[in-house]
């Protein structure tokens, strides 16, 4: 209710989550298919993470199947420092980030779509564009094109729950990416060179103040994240105090670097395996 307050504006449309699947109908599909788990307690804990990714995967391929429109998805807590071109010739760009890999993801995505995988880098940019050719291959892919919304919100939870459930035999926190979902569908279905994209996530203890930002941008920073993170003590409370000038410019140094390294060694990687499949 704050929230829909506070952001009160004709173009911004807020939507219930319970309008998609409520968190007592996912809970009953989790309930279903993990009774042969042995890390419950465990999984429980992070449920309520699950559901949103579900939430955002089902919203996005229902408009898309509904809308016949392009969208967007983009996490709340990461904000633009500089423009990013999201589509080009009726197809969204790859972008990828050195930041993450996460090999749970992928096991999952295995077992959920059984591609033969091609190389990559993260698709997890805290964002990730989709044309309505693309969605429609998802659908296909995930064989939910036929289903109602209500059928398809449902489905989706039953498939990525089960997938992770036959994949993962050791709880691991994290065993499912929407992103790296997304991602590589569209990857598997159309080789195309990944863009890494520069940002600013880990590490940050402070909001950065505007001369930081002008900073950042001229160094082709694309966005920042703000996670509030409970298991990092340095970022609870961040958006309450400014982030330092020295440590700024120590991680803005660090990911220029570690970026330059990375940069280079997956240019080299992608031009070895192109020239492997010619």
């Amino acid at each position: 209710m704050e929230f829909k307050q506070k952001i009160n504006f004709d173009e911004v449309s807020i939507l219930s989550e319970e309008k998609i699947i409520s968190f007592e109908s996912f809970k009953e599909i989790y309930e279903k298919n993990s009774k042969d788990i042995l890390y419950k307690n465990n999984f429980e804990s992070r449920l309520n993470w699950y559901y949103q990714q579900i939430l955002k995967i089902s919203f996005v391929l229902n408009f898309i199947k509904v809308k016949k429109e392009n969208i967007i998805i983009w996490d709340a807590d990461t904000l633009i420092l500089k423009k990013i071109d999201f589509f080009f010739n009726n197809s969204s760009i790859y972008y990828g980030t050195f930041n993450e890999f996460h090999n749970q993801y992928f096991e999952t995505n295995k077992t959920i779509l059984n591609f033969q995988e091609k190389f990559h880098i993260s698709f997890l940019t805290q964002f990730a564009s989709l044309t309505t050719d693309e969605g429609k291959l998802i659908l296909n892919t995930l064989k939910l094109d036929n289903y109602d919304d209500k059928k398809l919100y449902l489905n989706l939870s039953e498939l990525i729950l089960k997938s992770i459930f036959k994949t993962h035999k050791i709880y691991n926190g994290s065993m499912f990416s929407e992103y790296e979902l997304i991602g590589q569908i569209n990857y598997e279905n159309k080789l195309k060179k990944q863009k890494p994209i520069l940002s600013l996530r880990f590490g940050l203890n402070g909001k950065l103040t505007n001369f930081q930002k002008f900073i950042a941008k001229i160094l082709n920073f694309k966005h920042v994240t703000y996670e509030n993170n409970h298991f990092k003590k340095e970022s609870v409370g961040m958006l309450e105090r400014k982030q330092t000038n020295t440590y700024f410019f120590f991680l803005i140094l660090k990911n220029l670097i570690k970026f330059r390294i990375r940069n280079f060694r997956f240019n080299k990687k992608f031009k070895k395996n192109l020239l492997k499949k010619t």
